[in-house]
C-alpha cells in the first residue's frame, strides 16, 4: 500500500474544487428555479417517500399515517399534481405502509430536526414540508456527498500516490453519474449511500489492521443502515468477508480470523440487529407482518437483464457513464499486484451487478444512466486508481488514455447538461432518439418521434403509426367464448335477444387474456375496448368498471387500471355504447400476461352486448 502522508496537496485541493462545483451547481439549479422550495422540488416522488417517515413520525407521531388529515393537507400544499404512491393500505385497518426503508430517513434526521427547529424560529409551519426542511435536506445532500470525497481520498491514499488520487477524484466527482445525484438529484438517497459504502471500506480495513470490537459494532451498523435505505445494499457485506482473501487457503485462515475474535462478530451482529430491527419493527407496526413487501417489482435473479442494464439506449450503466469501463479495465491491473485487494472487489462487482440487473424495472425509472450503481464507485475507484498508476509508466499510452478519460469526463458534463434541459429524456431514451440528440444543444421536434411512448402524454391512434387487429369480438349469440361461470340472457340484448349478465354471483364478463409477446413485439399496445351496456336505473350508481391488467411472473399485478363505465358515456335504464382505451404499463418481461375485461365490483345488475377488443401495435419503434 502507498501511504503518501509528505506530498498529498494535490488530492486535497482536488476535492475542495469538486466541493465547490458541487455547492455551485445546487444554488445555481436553486435560483434557476422558481419558488425551487415552496414547491417542493427539493422532496417530491420517490424522495417524498423516503422523506415521509420523518414528519409521521416525529411531528404528527402517526408511523402508520392512520390520521389522513395532516397527509392530505401536505400532499394538497406541496405535492400538487404529483402521483401519490408513496405508501399502500395496510392490512392492519386504518394505518399505511410506506413503500419506502427507513434507512435513509435516519441518515437525513438531523438535518430534518435542524429544519423544524429552523421552521419554528423563523415563522414557516412546523408541518415538515415548508422551505426550513426543504433546505436542509438539500444541505444534507451536499453534506453527504462532500463527506464522501474526503472519504474517498482517505482511501485512494492507502493504495495510490497523490498525483493519482488526484485524477480519479476528478474523474469520479465529474465523469460519472454520481455528479448528477451528488448536485441536481442530491436529495435521492445515492449521494448517501456512497458516502457510507465507503465507510464500510474503511471500517473493514480498520478492523483487519487492527481488531477492535468498537470497529466491528460500528461496522455492523453501517451495513445494517444501508441494507435498511436500499435491501439490495446487503451485498456490501462481502466486503468485509472476502477482504484480504486471495486462495481458498486464505479463505479458511478468515474464518480462523472470525473464530479467534468471535466477541468481535459478536459485536458487529448487535450493530445490526440494533439498526437493522428497526425496519422490522416499522413492518410489524404498520403492517402486521415481520417482512413485508410491496414493491410491485421483485428481483427475477435467474434472468437478470445485465445486457440491458450495461450497454441498451434507454439505461445503459456503461454507455450513459463511458468512465466505469476505465475502472472495469483496471480489473487486469489490481489482479497482477494486489489479489487481496482483487478478491474482494471482483466478488462485490459481479454480485452487485447481478442484484441490480436482476430488479424487474431494471431501468429505475426517471434516472441519468444506471442510479444504483452510483452507490459503488467508492470501491471501484480503487481499480480506476490502479489502472492510471500502471498506464503512467507509459507516456503514450497515458496520453492516448488520459484523452479517453478527459472526452468521457465533458461528456458526463455535457450529457447532464442536456438532461436537466430536457434534451435527454430520464425514462423514453431509444437508440435513434440517442444519436439525433448526441452533442446537440437542443432536440428538434421531428426528433421527439424517436423517444419511447410517454404514458402521461400519448399521441392520437392513426393509421399512420399504429397496425390494428382484433383481438376479441362476441355478440353472445354463441357461447364458445364463454367461461363456465358466465351466464346468458336469451331474451334482452342490444338489438338481438342475447346478452351477458354479470350480477353479484357472475362478476366478471368475457376476458381477453395473452402473453404480451403472443400479441405484440414492441414496447407496448394501445387496447380499445368497446361494447353495449344496459344498467337498470336502481343500479346505476354501483360500481362496473372495464380492467385492464398485467401479470408478471411472480403472480404479480401491475399496471392495473380499472374505469367506472359511468363515466365513459353509460346511462341509467337504457343501452348506451361505451369505449375505453387502455395502454400497456412499461413490460418487465416479454411474456407477462395482459388481461382485458368487464367487472361488475358493485354488486349489481348490468347487461352487456357486443364486447370487442382491439390491438394498436405501434409502426415504429421495437
Amino acid at each position: 500500500m502507498v501511504l503518501d502522508k509528505k506530498f498529498n496537496d494535490l488530492s486535497r485541493k482536488a476535492v475542495i474544487v469538486i466541493s465547490i462545483v458541487f455547492i455551485l451547481i445546487k444554488i445555481v439549479q436553486i435560483n434557476s428555479s422558481e419558488d425551487y422550495f415552496k414547491k417542493s422540488n427539493a422532496i417530491a416522488y420517490d424522495t417524498y417517500g423516503y422523506y415521509l417517515h420523518l414528519p409521521a413520525l416525529i411531528i404528527h407521531k402517526d408511523p402508520g399515517m392512520t390520521n389522513k388529515i395532516w397527509l392530505d393537507s401536505l400532499n394538497k400544499r406541496y405535492q400538487k399534481n404529483r402521483p401519490w404512491y408513496q405508501a399502500w393500505p395496510s392490512e392492519k385497518e386504518g394505518r399505511m405502509v410506506n413503500v419506502y426503508p427507513v434507512g435513509i430517513a435516519i441518515m437525513w434526521t438531523p438535518f430534518f430536526l435542524i429544519g423544524h427547529l429552523v421552521a419554528g424560529i423563523g415563522g414557516y409551519p412546523q408541518d415538515g414540508l415548508s422551505p426550513p426542511y426543504q433546505i436542509m435536506i438539500v444541505l444534507a445532500g451536499l453534506f453527504y456527498a462532500i463527506l464522501g470525497m474526503f472519504l474517498l481520498r482517505k482511501l485512494l491514499l492507502r493504495f495510490v500516490n497523490d498525483k493519482i488520487s488526484a485524477i480519479v477524484l476528478l474523474l469520479i466527482g465529474f465523469g460519472t453519474n454520481l455528479f448528477h445525484y451528488a448536485t441536481y438529484d442530491n436529495t435521492m438517497p445515492h449521494i448517501l449511500l456512497f458516502t457510507f459504502d465507503i465507510l464500510i471500506i474503511l471500517l473493514t480495513i480498520s478492523w483487519h489492521e487492527n481488531p477492535k470490537r468498537n470497529t466491528s459494532f460500528f461496522l455492523g451498523i453501517t451495513l445494517a443502515l444501508v441494507t435498511i435505505s436500499r435491501p439490495s445494499e446487503v451485498v456490501w457485506v462481502l466486503i468485509p468477508i472476502f477482504w484480504g482473501v486471495d486462495s481458498w487457503i486464505s479463505f479458511k485462515e478468515k474464518f480462523r480470523l472470525f473464530r479467534t475474535h468471535f466477541t468481535h462478530i459478536f459485536s458487529l451482529g448487535i450493530g445490526l440487529v440494533l439498526v437493522g430491527s428497526l425496519q422490522l419493527i416499522y413492518w410489524k407496526y404498520s403492517s402486521g407482518h415481520w417482512l413485508y413487501n410491496n414493491h410491485v417489482e421483485g428481483f427475477d435473479f435467474f434472468r437478470p437483464f445485465t445486457w440491458k442494464v450495461l450497454f441498451s439506449y434507454k439505461k445503459g450503466w456503461l454507455l450513459y457513464t463511458p468512465m466505469m469501463m476505465l475502472a472495469i479495465a483496471g480489473f487486469v491491473s489490481l489482479y497482477k499486484r494486489n489479489k487481496k485487494l482483487f478478491v474482494p472487489i471482483i466478488i462485490f462487482f459481479l454480485a452487485n451487478l447481478w442484484f441490480i440487473s436482476s430488479w424487474e424495472c431494471w431501468w429505475y425509472a426517471g434516472s441519468f444512466g444506471q442510479r444504483p450503481f452510483v452507490e459503488s464507485y467508492g470501491l471501484m475507484a480503487i481499480p480506476l486508481g490502479f489502472f492510471l498508476e500502471k498506464i503512467n509508466l507509459n507516456k503514450i499510452l497515458w496520453r492516448a488514455v488520459g484523452t479517453v478519460a478527459i472526452l468521457f469526463l465533458f461528456l458526463n458534463l455535457f450529457q447532464v447538461w442536456q438532461l436537466v434541459h430536457g434534451i435527454l429524456s430520464p425514462s423514453l431514451m431509444t437508440e435513434k432518439y440517442y444519436w439525433k440528440t448526441f452533442l446537440k444543444t437542443k432536440a428538434e421536434p421531428s426528433a421527439l418521434n424517436y423517444l419511447e411512448i410517454d404514458r402521461e402524454n400519448l399521441p392520437p391512434v392513426s393509421e399512420t403509426n399504429y397496425n390494428s387487429h382484433e383481438a376479441l369480438f362476441t355478440d353472445y349469440e354463441s357461447r364458445h367464448l364463454l367461461r363456465n361461470d358466465e351466464i346468458i340472457c336469451d331474451t334482452f340484448g342490444y338489438q338481438s335477444s342475447h346478452a351477458e349478465i354479470l350480477d353479484q354471483d357472475h362478476v366478471y364478463g368475457t376476458v381477453f387474456k395473452s402473453p404480451f409477446d403472443s400479441v405484440c413485439i414492441k414496447d407496448h399496445l394501445r387496447v380499445k375496448f368497446e361494447c353495449d351496456i344496459f344498467i337498470p336505473k336502481d343500479d346505476f350508481e354501483k360500481e362496473f368498471s372495464i380492467v385492464c391488467n398485467m401479470t408478471g411472473n411472480r403472480d404479480q399485478n401491475y399496471g392495473y387500471t380499472a374505469f367506472p363505465v359511468q363515466k365513459f358515456g353509460a346511462k341509467p335504464g337504457g343501452w348506451s355504447h361505451i369505449v375505453i382505451w387502455f395502454v400497456t404499463p412499461p413490460i418487465l418481461h416479454d411474456n407477462d400476461v395482459l388481461s382485458v375485461l368487464a367487472w361488475n365490483n358493485g354488486g349489481g345488475k348490468v347487461f352487456v352486448d357486443n364486447t370487442r377488443i382491439t390491438l394498436y401495435e405501434p409502426k415504429g419503434l421495437d
